[in-house]
């Protein structure tokens, strides 16, 4: 049965804390809450319509994080990035069910820009 389209899937919840997160708190909050919401990916082929939605879902997150005042930066370009597609997903991964999921953001402290990359699920190429 294929996934409920985008619209219709609930939206990951940014990080619940009374203050901003900060450094590897923040990372490590971005990671779960992403592996979290994304588990329909499992399910899906692995292709373009899917890394579109993994793309647009991960955004609206950072972006509501942005809002927030997670990250530093004046617009949403200077605060965060998201990459998931041909550029960060081999065919090797593609072949084994893999989708690689690269976000970047400015986090207020330290003042460096972080990476992580997500291997999640996805239905393998038959």
């Amino acid at each position: 049965m294929p996934a409920p389209p985008l619209r219709d899937r609930p939206v990951p919840a940014p990080i619940k804390t009374a203050a901003p997160l900060r450094g590897p708190a923040l990372q490590a909050g971005i990671e779960s809450d992403l592996i979290a919401s994304l588990g329909w990916t499992a399910d899906q082929p692995n292709a373009e319509p899917l890394w579109a939605e993994i793309r647009l879902a991960a955004s609206n997150y950072l972006m509501e994080l942005f809002r927030r005042g997670s990250f530093a930066g004046t617009k949403p370009a200077d605060a965060f990035f998201v990459q998931c597609g041909a550029q960060t997903t081999t065919q090797t991964d593609i072949e084994n069910g893999i989708v690689n999921l690269r976000v970047g953001f400015a986090p207020l402290r330290p003042a460096e820009f972080t990476t992580v990359t997500i291997r999640l699920r996805a239905a393998t190429v038959r």
